[in-house]
């Protein structure tokens, strides 16, 4: 990418107004997993995406980077990063009444378990990837790539050991992306449910011990 072509796309912290950007852009980058999870419910799904990136940020420990594009305000690109203790119950709570409020009782119930997958048990020592997503339009421009080094950089300065994320096994893109990166794989889930109705019979837990050095900055 040209200078001129860099100068078109802005990294920052996420703010809370950018919250239905993030969510809109959740849905459509990962749009093959939410379509069986929310079936004809997909209207409603922008609005629960919405609540939980909202919880995510006030109760969940996550802090969030966006990729602004040629509009201010525009939403291209997105990460969150876990960095401090969530709490667990307030998150599920808050995630059962927004669905159950747009999706009813067993809709509700159904979109619960499969969005159950991957499971994770955060570590104090560790800062956790949640929802790296570059909107399809924008992709293969170097935005994923400085996206995750935010990340780390953000996981250093919480002193963090090591980054984890998850990433399904179908994910070819994203994996050789990770790997490049220097993550390497750690463990793996196997679910029937989610390979039955996802697509995607693999979820790659994938971890980087974080260098003390300063890295090189990655050009978006």
């Amino acid at each position: 990418m040209t200078g001129m072509e860099a100068e078109r796309f802005t990294l920052r912290d996420a703010r809370p107004e950018d919250d239905p950007a993030i969510a809109a852009l959740v849905i459509d980058g990962f749009l093959d997993k939410f379509r069986p999870v929310f079936g004809r419910g997909m209207e409603e799904s922008v609005r629960i995406m919405e609540r939980w990136v909202s919880l995510e940020h006030f109760s969940g420990g996550v802090q969030s980077f966006v990729v602004e594009g040629c509009e201010a305000g525009e939403v291209v690109a997105s990460v969150g990063v876990r960095v401090s203790p969530a709490d667990d119950e307030v998150m599920a709570r808050g995630l059962w009444r927004a669905l159950s409020r747009n999706l009813g009782f067993l809709r509700a119930m159904w979109a619960t378990t499969l969005l159950s997958y991957p499971r994770y048990s955060a570590r104090s020592s560790e800062a956790y990837v949640e929802r790296l997503v570059v909107a399809p339009g924008f992709r293969n421009q170097g935005m994923a790539r400085s996206l995750l080094a935010a990340a780390e950089d953000l996981a250093r300065q919480k002193e963090k050991r090591t980054v984890g994320l998850h990433v399904s096994g179908n994910n070819i893109p994203a994996l050789k992306l990770y790997e490049d990166e220097g993550y390497v794989e750690v463990s793996r889930q196997r679910s029937l449910l989610t390979a039955r109705f996802l697509k995607i019979r693999d979820w790659i837990y994938l971890r980087k011990d974080l260098s003390p050095s300063v890295r090189k900055e990655a050009p978006l």
